[in-house]
């Protein structure tokens, strides 16, 4: 029996918008990075990684997640720049307050404590160890997402009657041009892809491409920053390295990029298990930062230290969280507070798991967990 839809959808539905930016859940939706679902319950989840269970049936996946969104109480609701309208309801940012207002190293505690508020299933749901904070979204409360790429073509397919489109089609193509890509590769996240664009400050761009050509802008976007203060972005507490200011018809625009692999099979942790070693300090340094700004973060290490005694063993960082993409350089060398984990991947033939990789690695999933001694 079809479960009947929450009220506040039946209300979004009635704007024009809602379907032009959303995609209803069926076989064919791709679980990435860094996209929005509507939950059946009103609520919308942002995924992260590409790893959801992918080798499961449907109605056993779980989606990797945080719960941004949810519908407004009009009594006891947050501060009012946690009020977000989105196809003509109002919704609240769970997560923007803690952001202000909280130590950086505070946020992803206090955002799991608002998860369990809102969905109290969250408290004694059996998770992996990097999704720790995360919220898991059984894949059957989902009632649609909003792919990256559709809804930037839909912002700007309005841009000849609807000046905030207009503009960020400019900033669009400013960006495509500055990084040396096809417009085609661009697609927007964040509250843009949920059809909320007037009087964008803020645009989080989703560039797709190989490994290999997301690496050459990222050494671009190193480049860009490190020599022009200008485009240098300083945002709840810590530089982004990768984020940069740019102007578009005298206005100013902070462009956020998100970073997504256009062969999803190309990401190290598409498919994986890992098991807990234990807590642990490492000390090490990033010989590689190929996977560096998408989520999870890999980066290869060498001249390994854990708990002060050399472990060649370890040969990985993950990073399993979107707010240090891009930080961590080749080069540098990082103390981690984490776990010592063992890493299984697999590829998935028909349907089945398929063994691919073991290695030992140092999984970080809080914020500020990782710091540079060098």
């Amino acid at each position: 029996m079809e479960k009947k839809a929450h009220p506040i959808i039946k209300k979004m539905k009635e704007s024009p918008k809602f379907s032009r930016f959303m995609v209803p859940i069926d076989e064919s939706v791709d679980f990435r990075d860094a996209i929005y679902f509507l939950r059946d319950d009103g609520t919308f989840i942002f995924s992260e990684g590409y790893y959801h269970q992918i080798e499961k049936p449907r109605e056993e996946r779980r989606i990797n997640s945080h719960i941004f969104y949810v519908p407004r109480d009009p009594v006891n609701h947050g501060p009012d720049y946690t009020k977000k309208v989105l196809f003509g309801q109002d919704y609240e940012n769970i997560t923007k307050e803690f952001m202000i207002t909280q130590p950086l190293d505070k946020l992803y505690p206090l955002q799991l404590e608002s998860y369990i508020k809102v969905d109290p299933s969250q408290r004694d749901m059996e998770k992996p160890l990097y999704a720790s904070y995360k919220a898991w979204a059984p894949l059957t409360s989902l009632v649609g997402c909003f792919p990256h790429r559709q809804s930037l073509q839909a912002i700007m397919a309005m841009s000849d009657e609807d000046p905030s489109a207009k503009k960020i089609k400019i900033i669009t193509e400013q960006t495509a041009e500055l990084l040396g890509i096809d417009i085609s590769q661009i697609g927007v996240s964040g509250s843009l892809s949920l059809g909320t664009y007037a009087n964008p400050h803020d645009i989080d761009f989703v560039i797709y491409g190989t490994a290999a050509e997301i690496a050459r802008i990222v050494n671009f976007l190193y480049t860009l920053t490190d020599k022009e203060d200008k485009r240098k972005v300083y945002e709840f507490g810590k530089y982004w390295p990768i984020r940069f200011w740019d102007w578009a018809e005298g206005e100013k625009f902070m462009v956020c990029p998100f970073f997504s692999y256009i062969d999803p099979e190309e990401a190290p942790l598409r498919n994986w298990d890992c098991e807990d070693l234990g807590p642990c300090r490492v000390e090490a340094r990033i010989c590689d930062h190929t996977h560096n700004p998408f989520n999870p973060t890999i980066l290869m290490l060498e001249d390994v230290k854990l708990d002060g005694k050399e472990c060649p063993d370890i040969t990985r960082l993950i990073i399993h969280h979107g707010a240090e993409r891009g930080d961590w350089r080749e080069g540098y060398r990082v103390s981690v507070k984490g776990h010592h984990v063992r890493v299984k991947t697999y590829s998935v033939v028909d349907g089945k798991r398929e063994p691919k990789e073991e290695f030992e690695a140092v999984l970080e999933d809080n914020l500020g967990d990782v710091k540079r001694i060098e």
